[in-house]
């Protein structure tokens, strides 16, 4: 159970892990009911648009710290290496960060959406390209309360076409409608309800496709489910890639690159299995017990318990991982041809960038158009 938890821990503090955990399975009667509170029908689904990538644009990186409560962003990210400082710092009691987890970035309307794990809420910033310095802001909105279902959000996804927000939340992938308005905010009940069966710990929305990506750390596993902006209720994997040829241990961390290829890091098991990052073919297609065509794996790779990762999908693809463990962003370049014992190409560490163990750096977003 210490392995299958490690990952959750690293959103939650140390000393509050054993607490919550208690009050989760005493309080797991009580996740059935509310999914009776959801409300609003399922929108007509129309394709996400495909972002146009800006030549000039030399990158923005978004950094979420869960144990220091903050947000960092880091410009030039696109050649940021070392002890770089961060251009912006969101922190203090007026953000309400608290244990915040995954993000996930709507670049063109420069928004991010965060889940704010300690305070069982999702927590929206606009203007964020903006922010130079330290600023103790309030969220533009929050969704928190009790129709909202959240008992502990660790991921985010955005289908931007449908204007909708998955929230990945235990045992539950919440969905809402109208992710994008300003209406959106408080005790709004989600639309729908997706019940994977299995403790869901991170996620990744292919909405072009209109396909989920779920990572199930209990069952060494990655569930995918098309047709997801249908699904409501308890519902089976459309496929799942599981098995000991997937090399998949503790999955943190999912995301598809521009070749189609499902990218998932992996904290391992502690003892036979280290931190690893498996690459594999066709997405749309890996099913069962399939091998990876890349893994990234060995000390030369500096990981210790990689989390979320983000993919920018221009060129060759680069990849940035958050490692809460290690007190570090790697960035690994060339990603079609990256595997084996490599180092990062680029790290984002050292006492100027605000990334401590303590701080706790879990979930990373890229801005590849600014």
């Amino acid at each position: 159970m210490d392995q299958v938890f490690r990952s959750k821990r690293s959103l939650i503090p140390a000393q509050l892990f054993t607490a919550i955990f208690v009050l989760f399975l005493m309080v797991g009667c009580v996740i059935s009911p509310r999914r009776t509170l959801g409300g609003g029908g399922t929108p007509t689904p129309t394709p996400s648009p495909t972002p146009t990538p800006n030549p000039a644009a030399t990158g923005k990186l978004y950094v979420s710290n869960s144990g220091g409560g903050s947000i960092l962003r880091f410009d030039n990210a696109f050649i940021a290496n070392g002890d770089a400082a961060p251009a912006a710092t969101i922190s203090g009691a007026t953000t309400t960060l608290k244990g915040n987890a995954f993000m996930t970035l709507d670049a063109a309307a420069d928004r991010l959406y965060v889940a704010n794990t300690g305070d069982l809420s999702v927590l929206i910033f606009d203007g964020v390209s903006t922010k130079t310095g330290t600023v103790n802001i309030a969220p533009t909105r929050t969704i928190a309360g009790v129709q909202t279902g959240l008992l502990q959000p660790t991921d985010v996804a955005l289908d931007k076409g449908r204007d909708m927000l998955y929230v990945a939340d235990d045992l539950e992938i919440f969905v809402f409608n109208s992710a994008s308005a300003s209406a959106t905010n408080g005790n709004v009940p989600f639309a729908r309800d997706i019940s994977p069966g299995f403790t869901v710990s991170a996620i990744f929305l292919d909405a072009t496709n209109n396909r989920l990506y779920a990572a199930d750390q209990a069952a060494d596993a990655v569930a995918i489910f098309d047709n997801v902006s249908t699904l409501n209720g308890p519902v089976k994997a459309t496929r799942v890639i599981q098995g000991v040829a997937t090399h998949l241990s503790v999955p943190s961390g999912v995301t598809v690159d521009g070749a189609g290829r499902l990218i998932v890091s992996n904290v391992g098991n502690g003892t036979t299995i280290p931190p690893t990052i498996t690459i594999y073919a066709n997405a749309a297609i890996a099913n069962g017990n399939v091998p990876p065509v890349a893994e990234i794996t060995g000390s030369n790779t500096g990981m210790s318990t990689p989390d979320q990762i983000v993919v920018d999908r221009n060129g060759t693809g680069t990849l940035y991982n958050a490692d809460p463990g290690a007190a570090r962003i790697a960035v690994f370049g060339s990603l079609n041809t990256a595997t084996a014992n490599i180092s990062p190409t680029r790290s984002i560490k050292g006492p100027s960038t605000g990334l401590t163990v303590g701080s706790q750096p879990v979930g990373v977003a890229l801005d590849n158009t600014r």
